[in-house]
């Protein structure tokens, strides 16, 4: 970060320039995620035949076991990683809460002026613009990702941009600026994603 700053003299863009530098690094293994996910989502209808044919046994039973394995014989024959989907958001964290980290304890940050409205990068935004930005993409980041989740889990995460929105209100300006700008590279590489497997079915 103090390396970006020296060419651009603000944090606020240098904390900007970084995130689209993390995100173009793990720009391969989202991609790869993403088809991953696109595979799962267009399995689900196998999927559910599946579990419709064991619906009537008991969650104990050990027939469902058996469910299980046809389950994981159709990923494995379509080549699909159901664990795929995951890896990037566990990656995403560790940097999150470093961030949180540096913006919380790093004194250069104390009173780093970002321009606009926002003057103090290791404290809130003054006006809530940009974590209220952050919700926004975050429901723009749902709705063009793809999922394999049934309509009650979709429902259900509906409401985590409205929780996690909620949590930014009071913590830094700068750690916002980071997700908004992360939510937004990763917008782009879902069009990207979605783009190229319209062009190839197959990929």
């Amino acid at each position: 970060l103090k390396w970006l700053y020296g060419f651009v003299g603000n944090y606020g863009w240098a904390i900007v320039l970084l995130t689209i530098i993390i995100n173009l690094a793990m720009f391969p293994l989202r991609h790869k995620s993403l088809v991953s996910m696109r595979r799962m989502q267009a399995l689900q209808p196998q999927i559910k035949a599946i579990q419709e044919r064991y619906a009537d046994l008991k969650m104990t039973d050990p027939g469902r076991q058996k469910m299980q394995t046809e389950v994981m014989n159709l990923y494995r024959e379509k080549g699909v990683n159901p664990a795929a989907g995951c890896v990037p958001m566990i990656l995403t964290m560790p940097v999150l809460l470093a961030f949180y980290s540096m913006l919380s304890q790093a004194i250069e940050l104390r009173g780093a002026d970002f321009g606009f409205w926002i003057h103090d990068l290791s404290v809130k935004d003054p006006f809530y613009v940009t974590p209220l930005l952050m919700g926004v993409t975050m429901f723009w980041q749902q709705w063009v990702t793809p999922t394999s989740a049934d309509p009650a889990q979709q429902r259900m995460m509906m409401f985590m941009p409205l929780v996690l929105t909620g949590v930014f209100l009071s913590l830094p300006s700068g750690l916002a600026i980071y997700y908004l700008v992360s939510n937004l590279c990763q917008i782009g590489q879902q069009y990207v994603t979605n783009r190229t497997l319209a062009a190839a079915p197959g990929a």
